[in-house]
């Protein structure tokens, strides 16, 4: 049976950085598998964090699994 190859969420959370200047960044954090590979983790500034923004970067994480599975 082939392996059906697609990205899971397990979670997302705020994932704050603190820079060397003393202030924050702010920056969310989106786990996720893809089939029984992971997890992974993506990390996307909050500013620019959008649902199609994570999907696509997700994506591009599950199309080099399925290269590397053929």
């Amino acid at each position: 049976m082939v392996e059906e190859l697609k990205a899971q969420i397990v979670r997302v959370y705020e994932n704050p950085l603190l820079l060397p200047t003393g202030g924050l960044e702010r920056r969310i954090r989106v786990d996720y598998t893809v089939g029984t590979h992971g997890p992974f983790s993506l990390i996307l500034p909050a500013a620019q964090f959008t649902a199609a923004a994570a999907k696509v970067e997700m994506e591009k994480t599950v199309a080099e699994i399925r290269n590397l599975t053929k």
